[in-house]
């Protein structure tokens, strides 16, 4: 039965039991056939409880939306449904190499599966194509510039189910709009509009209405995870110059050996902050999106398998990456919005161990900050206000002398989160915890909030 959800859209409840019913009455395949393939497949005994509701509605045939934080476990739910349920599940994906990882992966685990992208020869999309009419592969993964050509590509073809990774890019509201991802609902609809999961990290209540509005989802099962990552500690200090930015990162990176990501607002930045760390003893490569594709993937492989401890990058960097080990997410810089801050910084602490999300910050980098957010924006325009929006709250952030969490989390939507760590609350617990990390390693699993 549809009730209001806590921000407002509609959230279906959905029963989770070994024997599920499909959406139109029939018998779907069982939570247990699903996590039969869990196992067979990925080795885990069962779903994340978050996950499993969205399992569950895909072997439903429900819409779904899923907000679930990084490293929640977003891929599985829908690559497990496409090896229980008939027909064909097309997964809409942003990024070339984050496709080519996923595609990967899956198949040295015996799944079939297959993409299509610009860096395949006409030999090997035809040979694609002709494997997904066939049904020799399960998932099909594509970009959304792709998604319309596959309706006239595979007409005919029963599409089990549309999967839309980074579905905030729908959004004009978002923190990474991008036009292509707007045509999804269209294309969707082309396609015989299948039964649909539109999953993303990070996402305001304004953006997810504006993905629920485009989609055209029909009374989708809507399952909203809390934003909060308790492992994780934020802090932000304020730095003088940018000698004195530089010097302490140093010293941070040299306190610790772990492997780190450090995020600075441009390109150029990237090669003069790398160069100089490795000048100073520290490993670190720059990583952003005007090295050649082969490069990105490269330095992507280095840093994923260990052979680079410290990445210095712009925000093209992280989207998909499979490294739950990251101890240290620092920004040189202040972020335009709190959706792109907390989906970076949450690239920290995957595994659910304690991490660090710091920030060292100048009052030049909100300059930038509204440079890069607004522009030449015209005040009247509902994105221009939406951006200032953001980046007021990025601004009560690095300025905040309460708890710094809660002005993240009021922003994307979410009340009453009780700091685990931050330099503003410091809580015994969280303060001994970075001291002596083994005393908090176990996992965190992460709560819902229906």
């Amino acid at each position: 039965m549809s009730q209001p959800g806590r921000y407002g859209l509609p959230v279906v409840s959905v029963r989770v039991s070994a024997c599920v019913m499909a959406h139109d009455g029939t018998a779907a395949p069982s939570l247990a056939a699903a996590e039969r393939v869990l196992r067979e497949h990925w080795g885990y005994r069962e779903f994340r409880h978050v996950q499993r509701r969205v399992v569950v509605a895909a072997l439903q045939g429900r819409d779904c939306l899923a907000v679930l934080p990084t490293g929640g476990g977003k891929s599985l739910c829908y690559q497990v449904p496409a090896l229980v349920l008939p027909g064909l599940s097309i997964v809409v994906s942003p990024l070339i190499s984050l496709m080519e990882d996923q595609v990967g992966g899956l198949r040295a685990r015996g799944v079939r599966a297959g993409l299509l992208s610009s860096t395949l020869d006409q030999t090997a999309r035809a040979r694609t194509l002709a494997d997904a009419r066939a049904g020799r592969i399960a998932l099909l993964y594509a970009a959304p510039e792709r998604l319309g050509r596959l309706v006239t590509e595979l007409r005919g073809v029963t599409i089990a189910r549309l999967a839309i990774d980074e579905a905030h890019c729908i959004s004009e509201w978002g923190h990474d709009f991008r036009p292509h991802y707007r045509a999804i609902g269209r294309h969707r609809r082309a396609l015989g509009t299948p039964p649909t999961l539109a999953l993303t990290g990070t996402a305001t209540p304004r953006t997810r209405a504006d993905m629920l509005d485009v989609l055209r989802l029909r009374r989708p099962v809507s399952v909203l995870c809390s934003f909060d990552r308790p492992n994780l500690f934020f802090a932000a200090t304020p730095v003088r110059s940018e000698a004195e930015r530089l010097q302490q990162t140093l010293q941070l990176l040299r306190s610790a050996t772990a492997t780190a990501i450090v995020y600075v607002p441009t390109r150029n930045r990237t090669d003069g902050v790398a160069s100089v760390l490795r000048r100073w003893g520290i490993p670190a490569l720059p990583y952003h999106a005007g090295l050649p594709a082969r490069a990105r993937t490269d330095l992507l492989e280095r840093f994923v398998d260990g052979r680079c401890r410290v990445m210095v990058a712009t925000n093209a960097f992280g989207m998909g990456i499979d490294k739950p080990d990251v101890r240290l997410v620092l920004h040189l810089g202040v972020p335009p919005r709190p959706e792109a801050y907390v989906q970076e910084a949450g690239r920290a602490g995957r595994d659910g161990k304690p991490a660090q999300c710091l920030m060292l910050w100048t009052k030049g980098d909100l300059v930038l900050a509204r440079a890069l957010a607004i522009g030449r924006g015209r005040r009247k325009d509902g994105d221009y206000r939406a951006r200032q929006a953001g980046l007021d709250a990025m601004r009560r952030y690095v300025h905040a002398v309460t708890c710094r969490r809660r002005v993240l989390m009021r922003y994307l939507g979410e009340e009453g989160v009780r700091c685990s760590g931050c330099d503003r609350c410091r809580l015994q617990t969280r303060s001994d915890a970075i001291r002596h990390p083994l005393r908090m390693s176990t996992p965190v699993d992460y709560p819902t909030l229906q």
